[in-house]
């Protein structure tokens, strides 16, 4: 592995070289404009809303208070999980696909053709000069089996759930937890995220963008029959018989394949849409491309996919240590571009436990983003999660630190 990291760093480091030589040769008359540091929110329509409906009026005051403050890039979350967000669950548009619509959240107020108004969200942004972009996640809700018969979840190697679910769950909560994690790997997984995206990009074809969280598999998955059959197929070998690095570069491409095939959908809806995609992880003991590699993320065959940017995530596990660890996260990552993923929330949600942020982490962790943009062309800015749940003084962080 780290030969062929070298390898490919190297190769593009030739390019890099060969541009510059031409600019040389070609004794470019001026230098590119001075670059920009992009910041956003990310926010949801539904996630962590608790009892609150939020409708055209929320989000019309954030696009002016994002104005105000000179915040340009906005990400929203279309659809919130019952395993993080007890009250909100399912799909936050009005899915036209007979197969989705059991996934539909009825409690959202987008949810509904006669009140949907996302795509109006969408054209106020683009009048003050906002970029909006949604995020999916490569997960499914309650009701996809329903829509999407034999469709396969991550497994591990004595089967069942890669969550934990307690004997007492209701019925509703376990089947949100059974059915969360789907694998790429399962034709009808997969056709299910097509679907998705599908249906949801062509209702909202004046977006910026998407954002992609997942697939991924983790360190011990996965075990499903469509997995078993697939690493036989591509490899001639078994999960009990295949070395580790072998298996590693198989979930890299598995990845990859699935990726690119979704970047095509998406392109094909609107060629003008970027794409970026969630990854890199700055694990608490330190092992970052084993993360990424149990991950099926590795960096050379996500360069292959063709993204236009990726999201790390600086969540503060690491406390103190967060910039130190964040940034090797992104050294990793070279030479892909990011769109750092900021964490700034006080109360994390129900089975995500991490540090609560005050607003001197916030301070901290702006003024190192900004060091580190000024040093590093790759970087792009930072986005803000999840601003539905930001305390005013966290807020007020952002907007003194920006």
């Amino acid at each position: 592995m780290t030969k062929n990291r070298r390898q490919f760093l190297n190769l593009m480091g030739a390019g890099i070289v060969g541009l510059s030589g031409a600019c040389t040769l070609l004794r470019c008359a001026s230098r590119s404009p001075k670059r920009k540091m992009i910041f956003g929110w990310t926010t949801c329509l539904t996630y962590q809303t608790g009892e609150r409906k939020l409708g055209y009026d929320y989000f019309s005051r954030l696009l002016d208070e994002m104005q105000e403050h000179g915040m340009t890039h906005l990400i929203v979350m279309m659809a919130s999980h019952g395993y993080y967000s007890p009250g909100n669950h399912g799909l936050a548009w009005p899915a036209r696909n007979p197969r989705l619509k059991p996934q539909i959240d009825q409690n959202a107020v987008n949810a509904h053709e006669e009140s949907e108004f996302f795509s109006r969200i969408i054209a106020k942004a683009h009048d003050l000069g906002i970029k909006v972009y949604i995020e999916i996640k490569y997960l499914a809700m309650i009701g996809v089996r329903q829509g999407y018969p034999g469709v396969e979840f991550l497994t591990p190697p004595q089967g069942g759930f890669v969550h934990t679910i307690d004997p007492s769950a209701d019925p509703r909560v376990r089947e949100a937890i059974e059915t969360l994690h789907i694998c790429c790997d399962s034709e009808p997984a997969h056709q299910y995220m097509r679907d998705k995206l599908q249906d949801v990009l062509e209702r909202y074809r004046e977006l910026d963008g998407i954002v992609l969280e997942h697939p991924s598999y983790s360190g011990n998955t996965c075990y499903c029959a469509s997995s078993q059959k697939r690493l036989l197929q591509d490899t001639g070998k078994s999960r009990d018989e295949i070395e580790e690095e072998e298996l590693y570069q198989w979930k890299s491409m598995r990845i990859r394949d699935t990726l690119i095939d979704l970047k095509t959908l998406i392109k094909g809806i609107n060629p003008q849409f970027e794409f970026g995609f969630y990854t890199g992880v700055p694990a608490t003991d330190g092992d970052i491309a084993g993360y990424q590699d149990k991950r099926g993320h590795r960096t050379e065959t996500l360069a292959q996919v063709g993204l236009d940017f990726v999201m790390p995530y600086c969540e503060g596990r690491n406390r103190d240590r967060e910039p130190e660890m964040i940034a090797k996260v992104i050294d990793h990552l070279a030479p892909l571009k990011y769109y750092l993923h900021t964490t700034i929330r006080r109360d994390m949600p129900v089975g995500y436990a991490l540090p609560p942020k005050d607003p001197n982490y916030v301070r901290n962790i702006i003024k190192w983003g900004k060091e580190r943009f000024e040093q590093d062309q790759r970087m792009m800015g930072m986005t803000f999660f999840n601003e539905v749940k930001v305390p005013q003084d966290n807020r007020q962080a952002v907007y003194d630190s920006i």
